[in-house]
């Protein structure tokens, strides 16, 4: 990667106060990976949307385009950069809140993502239904024998409070239930579920591609097949409209090369 591409992850759980936390540490965060250059384009946000973020940013500069300093965190750690100051652009993959969008938060979709179940290769359960979805997460479910798999204790894994990916989740099958084990990104998911023959996660489709665990067909559909019901938007977020560096960085990542880079990270183009 270029070196004028920073990069880095913070990794945060739910919690009292977690939004003064993950602001705190933000700031510390990207003024560290910004402070070798006054200029830039800074982005804080979702760890979904940093694999693309980055490789964008790399094809970025190499047209001629400023630094790009990324930093993960998580959806709501974005905004709360965006809002101090210390972030130009905030990753979120979930739908802003009413309250964000009347503070002059706008999204600028890039990618399309599936939110893809995830089970170990080794479970025997292939299809759920939406339904089937939303009682496993919320603990009505307990064991795989209930969904056709073989006997055994399904263990749940989940993304953290304020995760763009966990809130995506809660509005397109339901909530998820306290026992889940809490993993801070979905790389993260995915190796717990790679290694746990009872674990069942959810990743993004770029996740997927990285090998190691199972896609399970939702509806009869599989992951980025028409009619596929978990697709989320992925967008970087400006406090009003977008200028300056930022503003080109979107119009890059928005146009014909950016969408093109979108595809081969394994997400849909906006289009």
């Amino acid at each position: 990667m270029p070196e004028a591409v920073e990069t880095g992850q913070t990794r945060l759980s739910g919690g009292i106060g977690v939004r003064a936390l993950v602001s705190a540490m933000l700031v510390a965060l990207v003024v560290a990976g910004c402070g070798r250059s006054s200029v830039g384009v800074r982005v804080a946000g979702s760890t979904s949307i940093q694999p693309v973020a980055e490789v964008l940013a790399e094809s970025f500069v190499k047209q001629g385009g400023a630094r790009v300093s990324i930093q993960g965190g998580g959806s709501t750690a974005g905004v709360q950069a965006l809002r101090s100051g210390v972030a130009d652009l905030a990753a979120v993959s979930r739908d802003l809140t009413a309250e964000e969008v009347g503070q002059g938060l706008r999204p600028h979709v890039v990618a399309l993502d599936v939110l893809v179940i995830a089970v170990h290769p080794s479970n025997p359960v292939t299809e759920l239904s939406v339904g089937d979805l939303s009682r496993l997460f919320a603990g009505e479910v307990n064991d795989w024998a209930d969904l056709g798999g073989r006997p055994g204790r399904i263990h749940l894994v989940s993304r953290e409070a304020g995760s763009g990916s966990r809130e995506a989740f809660r509005s397109l099958v339901g909530p998820v239930s306290p026992a889940a084990i809490i993993q801070n990104s979905a790389g993260a998911i995915r190796v717990a579920v790679m290694h746990d023959p009872g674990a069942v996660g959810y990743v993004s489709l770029g996740a997927l591609g990285l090998g190691g665990i199972k896609p399970v067909r939702v509806n009869g559909r599989l992951p980025g097949e028409a009619g596929y019901p978990l697709v989320r938007s992925l967008a970087l977020v400006t406090m009003g409209a977008p200028a300056g560096e930022a503003a080109r960085f979107l119009h890059f990542a928005r146009g014909p090369e950016g969408q093109r880079l979108v595809r081969e990270e394994g997400l849909l183009p906006v289009e």
